[in-house]
């Protein structure tokens, strides 16, 4: 129940490729300390994004009872705007 309390952590990324679909943009975002990539496959299409832009991803641990716990990732624009949302394993992408 720890794991519930837990506040999330903003990291920040650089939007390397946009490759845009007929409902939704795939965005693949770079964290600037690691360089280690996510990929976003249902970006909004409405938020005006370019390759080299700086980005926001928000890291929130989820409440498991998988020896693993899972993160969810959410995409932000530097306004703030939130572009898509992902889940994944703490192995995938270090957050400390």
């Amino acid at each position: 129940m720890a794991l519930m309390n837990q506040t999330t952590k903003q990291i920040p990324c650089e939007i390397i490729s946009i490759e845009e679909g007929r409902t939704w943009n795939n965005v693949t975002v770079q964290r600037k300390s690691s360089k280690k990539r996510l990929f976003f496959g249902k970006a909004r299409k409405d938020v005006d994004l370019n390759i080299g832009d700086t980005a926001y991803i928000e890291v929130e641990v989820m409440p498991s009872e998988l020896p693993e716990t899972p993160l969810r990732v959410t995409l932000y624009n530097e306004e703030g705007t939130k572009i898509d949302w992902t889940i994944i394993q703490p192995d995938v992408f270090n957050v400390v």
